[in-house]
C-alpha cells in the first residue's frame, strides 16, 4: 500500500518541530498522494529543509522557533489535512500567512477551526461562507480548556499543534473518539502530552527525538479498503503486507466481519507506537451473501474514509444497509451522499438519499447499469465507483480518473491485478 496519509502528513509537521534528521523510507516519489506533496510544499516554503529522493525522503527538523515568514500564498491543492495542520502551525507564528486551495479544497470549511483556534487568542479570517482563502494574522497564543464542537482528528490536531506555541497547558476534549496518530506521535516523540481520556499538552515539557532516526510509516489501511473490496466482491485471496492496524482506524475491518468476511492479522508489530502487520482476506471462502449493515453517527469519525467504499459494498449485500449521522459526508471533497444516491440510481439500484445519511437496498450477485461514472473530482468516489463498475453490464467510462493520485496512485495498476486484467488504460 502507499504509506499511511494521515501518518506521514503527522510525521512531516511533528518532524519539523523537532531538530532531528528524519529519513522515511519511500517506494518511489510516484508512490506519494497528492495531498502528501501538498504539506511537502507548503513546509518547505515555511524554511524546513525536505528532499524527495528515490527510495526516501529526508528531512531537517528546525524547531518550534525555526519557521520563516512565507514568501507567498500557500497553496494546499486538495489537502484539506494540510490545510487545517497549517491553520494551528501558523496561528501562533510571529508573521502572517494565507492559504489558499484548488476549487474542491475551497468549497470546504475552514471557519469552525479557525473559530476553534481563536479560543487561545488566534486571529485568523476566512471568506464570508467560512472557506478558502484564509489569512492568518499570527498573534500570541495562551493555552486553555477546549471542547471540539465536532469529532474531527483534523480539527483536533490544529489544535494540539497551536498548543505548542501557547502560553501554559491546553487541554483538548472530544465529543466522539477519532484517529489518535497525533496524540501517539507526540508522545513518541516526547512533546510533552498525556493521551489518556482528555488530551493535555504542555508546551514547556517539549523534548527532542534523537538527532537522527527513520520513520517507516506503515500502509494505508484506507487506500487498502478499496483493494479489500475488490477483492471481497470478486471471492479472491488477499494479502496486504505492513498495513497499519492502529485501533482508531480498524472499525472498518469489523465491520466487514460483521458482514460475513473472514480476515486475519498476523505478523504484527509497533514502531512509533504505531502498530502494523499482515492482512489477509479470505473471499475465497464466502460461501454466504454479505450482510447488510447499520452504521450511525458514533462510528462515523471512525470511518470517515472507507464510508465511500462500505456505502459501495452495500450495493451487493443481501438486504438493506442504513448509513445515518455522517452529514459530514457532505463537506468532503464532494457532497458524497448526493454523489452516491445519484450515481447508485444510474447503476439501477434502489437509494434513499437521508439528510444525515442513505439507505442503499442491496441485492447478493447483482449486476449494475453499463452507465458513465460521475464522481465530481472526488478520490474515493472515483475508486468507490471504479471498482463497482468491474459488475456492470459493459464498459464504463471515467472522466478524470488520475484524481485516485490524490491519495492512491497507484490504484488502477493494483485494481488491475486483483481484477486479473492486462492493464487498465488511463487516458490522461
Amino acid at each position: 500500500m502507499p504509506p499511511d496519509k494521515s501518518i506521514l502528513h503527522r510525521l512531516l509537521f511533528l518532524g519539523s518541530l523537532t531538530t532531528s534528521s528524519i529519513r522515511i523510507p519511500i517506494a518511489s516519489p510516484q508512490s506519494l498522494s497528492h495531498d502528501v506533496i501538498a504539506t511537502v510544499l507548503a513546509l518547505e516554503s515555511l524554511g524546513v529543509p525536505i528532499d524527495l529522493a528515490e527510495r526516501e525522503i529526508n528531512m531537517q527538523g528546525i524547531g518550534r522557533h525555526g519557521y520563516r515568514a512565507p514568501s507567498h500564498v500557500i497553496n494546499c491543492a486538495n489537502s484539506g489535512t494540510t490545510a487545517r495542520f497549517l491553520m494551528g502551525l501558523l496561528a501562533g507564528q510571529p508573521f502572517p500567512s494565507t492559504l489558499t486551495g484548488d476549487a474542491s479544497l475551497s468549497r470546504r470549511p475552514m471557519k469552525r477551526v479557525a473559530e476553534v483556534l481563536a479560543n487561545m487568542g488566534a486571529s485568523i479570517e476566512t471568506e464570508d461562507r467560512g472557506t478558502m482563502p484564509v489569512a492568518i494574522m499570527g498573534t500570541p497564543l495562551h493555552g486553555t480548556n477546549i471542547k471540539l464542537p465536532v469529532a474531527s482528528a483534523q480539527m483536533k490536531t490544529a489544535v494540539l499543534l497551536a498548543a505548542l506555541f501557547a502560553d501554559g497547558s491546553t487541554t483538548v476534549r472530544e465529543s466522539a473518539r477519532t484517529r489518535d496518530h497525533t496524540e501517539r506521535m507526540m508522545a513518541a516523540f516526547g512533546f510533552g502530552i498525556e493521551p489518556l481520556g482528555e488530551i493535555t499538552l504542555d508546551p514547556e515539557t517539549f523534548s527532542d527525538v534523537p538527532e537522527e532516526i527513520i520513520y517507516e510509516i506503515p500502509g494505508d489501511l484506507s487506500s487498502a479498503a478499496f483493494m479489500i473490496a475488490a477483492a471481497a466482491l470478486l471471492k479472491r485471496r488477499l494479502t496486504i503486507s505492513g498495513v497499519s492496524l492502529n485501533p482508531s482506524r480498524t472499525r472498518f475491518l469489523e465491520i466487514l466481519t460483521l458482514m460475513g468476511l473472514e480476515l486475519e492479522a498476523d505478523d504484527i508489530i509497533e514502531e512509533w507506537n504505531e502498530p502494523r502487520g499482515s492482512l489477509t482476506i479470505y473471499a475465497d471462502r464466502l460461501s454466504s451473501p454479505l450482510q447488510p449493515f447499520h452504521i450511525d453517527g458514533r462510528d462515523v469519525p471512525l470511518l470517515i474514509d472507507e464510508l465511500p467504499i462500505l456505502m459501495m459494498f452495500a450495493l451487493f449485500a443481501n438486504g438493506e444497509c442504513v448509513l445515518r449521522g455522517a452529514g459530514e459526508l457532505r463537506v468532503k471533497e464532494a457532497d458524497r451522499i448526493a454523489l452516491v444516491a445519484r450515481q447508485f440510481q444510474a447503476f439501477g439500484a434502489d437509494v434513499q438519499e437521508l439528510e444525515d445519511g442513505i439507505i442503499i437496498r442491496g441485492e447478493a450477485g447483482r449486476q449494475l447499469n453499463s452507465v458513465p461514472i460521475e464522481h465530481g473530482g472526488d478520490h474515493r468516489l472515483a475508486m468507490a465507483f471504479s471498482i463497482a463498475s468491474l459488475f456492470c453490464d459493459g464498459p464504463c467510462e471515467i472522466p478524470n480518473a488520475e484524481a485516485v493520485a490524490v491519495s492512491y496512485p497507484d490504484f488502477f495498476e493494483h485494481l488491475a491485478l486483483i481484477a486479473g486484467f492486462d492493464s487498465i488504460e488511463v487516458a490522461r
